[in-house]
Order: C-alpha cells, then structure tokens, then sequence
C-alpha cells in the first residue's frame, strides 16, 4: 500500500479511476474508499485533488486551507465555489454544496484561481 499523507491540510487515498487530468480540480471520496472525479454540482467534494493519479496510484487532496483550483468560469474574490460537472470550481449555486471561498481571482475558464477550503461542505438553500 502506498504511504499516506496525513497532515491537518492533505490526505492520500487510491485513485478510483484515471485522474491523470485531474490536478486542481475537486474529487469526491467513494465509498470503495477512493477518489473519484466529481462530476455533478450535487456532489459532496472531498477536496482538491493536487497531483495526477492514474487509476490505482495515491492521489493527495488539500481537505483544508488554501489552495489552487481550475475555473470552470471567471471567479471573483469572496465568491462561494462548488465543483462544476468537469470538477472544476464554479460559483456555487443554491442546488450544491459550497466547498470554498475564492481568496485569488481568477479570469476565464481554465485559469487559475486560489480558494480557502472550507473544513466541511456547505448547503445553500
């Protein structure tokens, strides 16, 4: 079994299916006990995925604190983040879980932006 970070920020769990694109983005865990792309904006994130995993390998997700995120759109500072259906960040909308909050713009699809996790999803009504 591969070693496992476990720090207050990071965990590492095994990639439940080719994550080889998935850096930055946000993943869920399943419950086989593996990470898996999140792919619908109801999905409940387990973080943000900070390497490329293929399928089997040790993926490291930030859980908590800041971190980077692929943007689904032009994000602004201060806006609620959830995962979009690519797991990339959007701005969260009243149907998901918020995940973040954006500390660092970000200006168009694909770029980069930095989040603060938040400790556990939040509902929006």
């Amino acid at each position: 079994m591969p070693s496992c970070i476990n720090d207050s920020d990071y965990r590492s769990k095994l990639a439940g299916e080719d994550l080889t694109s998935g850096q930055y983005l946000f993943v869920t865990l399943e419950t086989d006990d593996q990470l898996d792309l999140a792919d619908a904006i109801t999905d409940i994130t387990y973080g943000v995925l900070q390497n490329n995993p293929d399928t089997g390998e040790a993926g490291t997700v930030k859980v908590s604190g800041e971190t980077v995120v692929v943007s689904k759109t032009a994000l602004a500072v201060n806006q609620f983040v959830g995962p979009a259906t690519d797991g990339k960040a959007q701005v969260a909308v009243s149907t998901q879980y918020a995940r973040g909050r954006v500390v660092k713009a970000s200006g168009a699809e694909d770029d980069l932006a930095v989040i603060q996790l938040f400790d556990t999803a939040v509902a929006l009504a």
